[in-house]
């Protein structure tokens, strides 16, 4: 599970550091005098001169203090002049956020690390910060929906100064806003209208860290049951009614930090960032597709029951889900409705006649007679085996699947269905034991799982983008991973042949791909009131 973090001691500020802060604040004064006067290129290097300053005066004040615990009204003297700092107390996520909701402010210095990254950003007034939230567990309870590894918002700092009437003894005051860079575009200044600076990037980096989530693609394959706790659908953002939510899904041996390009391209979107909220579902990799499918489908209930309890929300209503390779099928998962016809590839009798126990026979049903979640409207499919891969099931595939630890409520079901119900198991599965119930093994082209899938329609639209990796023609052709046969869907609304290996999640084929469905989502359920 991952390490729960915890909250930074309440602290108060020394006299020398105020003074210190003070310093700071002058320049932030006569950066601020400076824009509203003089010839643009003046206004401009004033501006600099009160963004710089900002940057470094929120860097001292949180370096020094836990913005949890600023007060409104805090005093800072300089020898030059006297600042009053008044904060917003008010709760309102969606343009301004109290920095009292906040454990850590940092600067948005995020920058591209290597050539395929992108990086979305808006050049303006103020300066770009991410507001850390930590997660412990009050913040657990509050936000059950709250990443792991802590929220971060994406805000933008605005130290806005009233006029300086140049009496000592009256302290200028100063109001410090915390925008919601995600809704906000401009502020205004004295008697002008100012586009606001953003940077998109730096809080869904820290969301996405690969350093935070990344030990979820080994540990949650072969030792699954330690990553259960946090198995689960997070947001990024703050929950908008009226924004889309758009559900991202990784795949085998990997975790959400993948999607970081596919998240930028929303934000560097104008209609995209309005319109849409990105999560992500994490899970262990090693537990079969039918399991793993029910616990996605259980957070999404648990997600619509939450946010939306009486399900008027348009944003709610018209839910995306992309995923990649297994990620694609968990997503296809959650939009059929398979009646019999899983439970009848896999098994030759009815539940009720399994010698199991009553919880393991409610698991089973839950796994594979379930009904679609109605929130769903549209499946993204990237590289995913349809109908399964060979690969999965070679002798060296088998002997890596033997190293994973199935959790215990796992093991007990196995061992319940191998040892008293091997007439009511389908040959597959009985020949092939603990294997059938791996990801791994789910995943083999061979499992009876496919024939009851490839024999339920999916009845919302989906796209399929798909890799061709090499020279052989598109018939014959794979990702490295999944052959074309497998990928292909006929009723595909669209189908995207990208020239990449099978992991190619991160390539900018792949994301504009993505970014077309996005759009055409939102004029096609626009028009159908969806």
């Amino acid at each position: 599970m991952l390490r729960v973090e915890v909250t930074r001691a309440e602290t108060v500020l020394t006299t020398r550091e105020k003074k210190q802060m003070a310093v700071l604040l002058d320049e932030v004064a006569a950066g601020w005098d400076g824009m509203q006067q003089g010839s643009s290129s003046a206004r401009r290097a004033a501006e600099d001169r009160y963004d710089n300053a900002l940057a470094r005066f929120l860097r001292e004040w949180d370096a020094h203090q836990c913005p949890r615990y600023w007060q409104n009204g805090t005093m800072f003297a300089s020898k030059r002049d006297t600042f009053q700092i008044e904060l917003d107390t008010v709760t309102s996520p969606k343009t301004e956020v109290p920095p009292t909701q906040i454990d850590q402010l940092m600067l948005a210095t995020r920058k591209k690390s290597q050539e395929d990254d992108t990086l979305s950003e808006r050049s303006g007034l103020g300066v770009p910060v991410v507001g850390h939230i930590y997660r412990t567990d009050t913040t657990r309870k509050e936000q059950p929906f709250l990443p792991p590894n802590g929220g971060n918002l994406t805000l933008t700092a605005v130290m806005e100064m009233e006029d300086d009437d140049a009496n000592p003894a009256t302290p200028r005051r100063c109001r410090l806003h915390l925008h919601n860079a995600l809704n906000v575009e401009s502020v205004k200044m004295q008697k002008d209208d100012r586009l606001l600076a953003a940077n998109f990037t730096a809080a869904k980096d820290l969301a996405l860290s690969k350093k935070s989530l990344g030990i979820f693609s080994l540990l949650g394959l072969f030792y699954p049951e330690r990553t259960l706790g946090d198995s689960h659908l997070y947001c990024m953002d703050g929950y908008d009614p009226q924004r889309i939510p758009v559900v991202f899904v990784h795949g085998l041996m990997s975790d959400p930090h993948i999607w970081l390009n596919a998240v930028n391209a929303i934000s560097s979107d104008p209609e995209l960032r309005a319109k849409y909220q990105p999560w992500y579902f994490l899970y262990p990799t090693g537990l079969g597709v039918p399991q793993t499918s029910a616990r996605l489908r259980d957070s999404l209930q648990q997600a619509s029951n939450h946010f939306d309890p009486d399900h008027n929300d348009p944003g709610m209503k018209r839910m995306v889900i992309v995923g990649h390779s297994m990620g694609g099928l968990l997503s296809r998962m959650q939009a059929i409705d398979p009646s019999d016809k899983l439970w009848d590839a896999m098994f030759r009798k009815p539940p009720e006649q399994l010698n199991v126990s009553e919880p393991v026979r409610e698991r089973l049903v839950s796994s594979l007679k379930f009904k679609p979640q109605p929130e769903v409207k549209r499946l993204v499919f990237i590289t995913t085996p349809q109908r399964g891969s060979d690969i999965a099931g070679t002798n060296l595939v088998r002997r890596l699947a033997s190293l994973i630890r199935l959790p215990v409520d796992t093991l007990l079901m196995s061992k319940q269905l191998l040892t008293g119900n091997s007439d009511a198991l389908s040959p597959q599965i009985r020949n092939w034991g603990f294997f059938a119930f791996l990801s791994i093994g789910t995943l083999s082209n061979e499992h009876p799982f496919y024939e009851g899938l490839n024999a339920v329609p999916i009845p919302v639209p989906y796209h399929s983008i798909i890799g061709q990796f090499g020279h052989k023609p598109l018939q014959e052709s794979s990702d490295g991973a999944v052959p074309y046969w497998s990928a292909h869907l006929d009723g595909a609304k669209s189908e995207k042949i990208v020239p990449c290996w099978h992991s190619c999640v991160e390539r900018p084929e792949v994301v504009q791909e993505v970014v077309r469905v996005l759009h055409e989502h939102l004029q096609e359920s626009g028009r159908e009131g969806r």
